[in-house]
């Protein structure tokens, strides 16, 4: 009788574990909760702590800020439009943002659950601007100029790309003061991931196993990080590569753009760790001064 007890106790126990585990795994896009045992939560209770809780938005890009030399391949294995294809790519990139970011913060998705908004992308859109700016980390080439005030790129409705624009990214900029601020009442947000535009192109690959193709495909994806403040905790781009024989945006966008999504997440709490040394610094300094006076 009591073995038996024991076993209806145990086995309660186990299924009780085994449905908060799976209960992790059911949360869609739209809006995350904060897993506890992440990367950021025990950045949180160390000496390192960053933040206690970040609550983060994404915002995809524009289905015009899309640079691609696959369309006719993905249309010939698809039939997709190229509308279609570029709203296939935009999904799957925000969907493979969303999943990496929800690991550490509750994560805001405006493509899909119930914060999905066409009205709120549109006034983000509209409030913004965009430039070539540096790649933070990078050196300029000889003769090149870092003007943030290089001009508005997007012409007649389509992206339009500077001849000499090495080492750069594209960037993104606040025409209205009050976005973020709206942005944060809306969502109760503190962070926003813009993710600003994505290229593919054909590259060759320097593999030695001749049985390979010539050509490979590269994704970049170029993105900022802000606060509510409008600083930037972090900015620039991401690569990944692909092979040249896969055509299918949904397929690319699952097995090859988590990787691309892994380099901001890692990026952005390396952005917020910088900004947390900066601070202790000055809080620091500020203490060593009040000693001497």
């Amino acid at each position: 009788m009591q073995q038996k007890k024991l076993h209806k106790i145990f086995s309660a126990g186990f299924c009780f574990i085994t449905l908060a585990v799976s209960a992790q795994h059911i949360n869609s896009r739209g809006a995350s909760e904060v897993p506890k045992d992440t990367v950021l939560s025990r950045l949180a209770t160390s000496k390192i702590d960053t933040v206690l809780t970040h609550k983060v938005l994404i915002v995809p890009f524009e289905t015009k800020m899309v640079m691609s030399e696959i369309g006719k391949e993905v249309n010939a294995k698809t039939h997709l439009s190229y509308n279609a294809i570029t709203e296939e790519f935009r999904k799957e990139m925000d969907l493979a943002m969303f999943a990496a970011i929800k690991k550490n913060c509750t994560t805001v998705s405006l493509l899909d659950g119930k914060p999905k908004s066409d009205s709120t992308l549109a006034y983000i859109y509209g409030s913004t601007s965009y430039s070539y700016d540096i790649v933070p980390g990078t050196v300029p080439e000889s003769g090149s100029k870092d003007n943030k005030n290089n001009g508005n790129y997007i012409k007649n409705g389509q992206l339009e790309v500077p001849v000499d624009y090495s080492q750069r990214f594209m960037n993104i900029s606040f025409l209205n003061p009050k976005l973020l601020p709206d942005l944060g009442t809306k969502y109760n947000t503190d962070t926003y991931i813009f993710l600003n535009e994505l290229d593919i192109k054909n590259v060759e690959n320097n593999a030695n196993n001749l049985s390979d193709d010539a050509y490979r495909r590269e994704v970049t994806v170029h993105y900022s990080i802000v606060d509510n403040t409008g600083h930037y905790v972090s900015k620039g781009i991401a690569t990944t590569y692909f092979p040249y024989h896969e055509n299918d945006p949904k397929v690319i966008g699952e097995k090859y753009f988590p990787a691309l999504a892994k380099t901001i997440e890692k990026d952005y709490i390396k952005g917020l760790l910088s900004d947390k040394m900066q601070a202790d610094q000055k809080t620091q300094q500020s203490q060593n001064k009040g000693l001497f006076k």
